[in-house]
């Protein structure tokens, strides 16, 4: 591989960096203690489908040298647009801000499995250095960084998956043949949602600026699919354990199991995870203030960063759980990510925007159109969650999301088919 080719999967390796937070683990863990590798299917196909998003997302911008808000801008109109810009736009700033306390203190609960001492202090050094690292505004330093942590992640949690008792023909068959047993339905979902973050495609967009389609796709699909690779083997460690209530907990299981090696790998996979997602999460809201807003100077993209950091930063050492403001969040971003799929869809199959060298064949449009599905029955779930969990409803209602997302999958479809 040339020097070119090893920059760009660097490049790409904030996106993995991004996806691979403590919700990841706590998803995947979960999913395999649970499930063992009957879910494993579930995060190919998420792999695969980020890869496609991400993909469709760069090339606009590479094909059209329009940032994602300039082509949403410039398909809908500038009035239309710029309320979409700000729907879409404000939601994912909002979910980045939402979740960096959890980002923050999954880094912490890593390091005080590594090493004894205040959490509180482990929370405040974490985000001073967070900031110093942003504040660089260097890219490509930051891509580098999320390359050392996602290798460490990926040594951790290999080296955690290797304890697990299964052959490699059970982990081919749970790969590719889709299962869903009784209970895992919300689980499955997790599985796809954790991997396919709204704010990942702004800020793919963002930092594809100068590759060429074919360097991207290369750049890209690697680091993609060493992300999957390491949410696999996070899966496959979740097996060694019989329940999952707590990292400490997860770790006096790994001692158990393989001795104190598991309770090191652990905190050094939680710490990369927790403090990648910490600095990629105000970064991509920054690359959203300078793409969809249009803001150029520099201090108002730090202000933006900045308050997502403080935010999270806020939370997590106040121990205060933002609850209200989590459900509202998770309720708005669950509309985002299809929203922001069907958008793509649209955009990228306008050949007023997309010249005809840089479109993509027929058949990518069903690929493109089940994603749509996925995501969008994703999303509802997530909100009918939100909502059953406010107003302390007994049940949710998944069949109706299904049929929702059928019809609504289809109807895209049909307009398609019929341009």
């Amino acid at each position: 591989m040339n020097r070119s080719k090893i920059s760009s999967v660097i490049l790409w390796s904030v996106i993995s960096a991004a996806f691979i937070g403590p919700g990841t683990v706590t998803t995947a863990v979960s999913a395999g203690s649970q499930f063992q590798l009957q879910l494993l299917w579930a995060v190919v196909f998420a792999t695969i489908a980020c890869i496609v998003l991400q993909e469709v997302s760069a090339r606009i911008t590479i094909a059209t040298s329009l940032s994602l808000g300039g082509a949403i801008e410039k398909k809908f109109g500038e009035q239309k647009g710029f309320w979409i810009k700000w729907l879409v736009g404000g939601s994912v700033v909002l979910g980045c801000a939402a979740y960096e306390a959890g980002n923050i203190l999954g880094g912490t609960a890593g390091l005080l499995l590594l090493f004894e001492g205040n959490g509180k202090v482990y929370t405040i050094l974490l985000a001073l250095v967070a900031a110093w690292v942003l504040w660089s505004g260097q890219g490509k330093w930051i891509s580098t960084i999320m390359t050392v942590l996602v290798g460490m992640m990926g040594v951790a949690f290999l080296l955690l998956a290797l304890n697990g008792n299964f052959t490699f023909s059970e982990l081919i068959f749970s790969s590719v043949i889709p299962s869903i047993p009784e209970g895992s339905a919300l689980l499955t979902l997790g599985l796809v949602g954790t991997t396919i973050v709204p704010y990942n495609l702004f800020l793919g967009s963002g930092i594809s600026k100068g590759q060429t389609i074919p360097l991207m796709r290369i750049g890209l699909t690697i680091s993609v699919l060493i992300g999957g690779l390491i949410t696999i083997w996070i899966l496959m460690a979740g097996t060694l354990v019989g329940n999952f209530s707590s990292f400490s907990g997860l770790a006096n299981e790994f001692q158990r199991k393989i001795g104190m090696v598991g309770v090191y790998a652990l905190g050094i996979g939680l710490f990369a995870a927790g403090f990648s997602s910490a600095i990629t999460s105000p970064y991509a809201a920054s690359i959203i203030a300078t793409s969809v807003f249009g803001a150029e100077k520099k201090n108002t993209v730090r202000l933006v960063w900045g308050a997502v950091l403080l935010i999270g930063f806020i939370f997590g050492i106040s121990g205060v759980k933002p609850i209200p403001v989590i459900l509202t969040v998770q309720a708005l971003n669950g509309l985002i990510l299809p929203l922001i799929t069907g958008f793509l869809i649209l955009i990228v199959n306008d050949r007023n925007l997309v010249p005809e060298n840089a479109r993509h064949a027929g058949w990518y449009n069903i690929i493109l159109l089940l994603i749509l599905g996925s995501v969008l029955l994703i999303g509802l779930n997530n909100i009918d969650k939100a909502i059953v969990t406010a107003l302390q409803l007994t049940s949710s209602h998944f069949s109706l999301m299904a049929a929702v997302s059928v019809l609504t999958t289809g109807y895209v479809g049909f307009l398609l088919y019929r341009k």
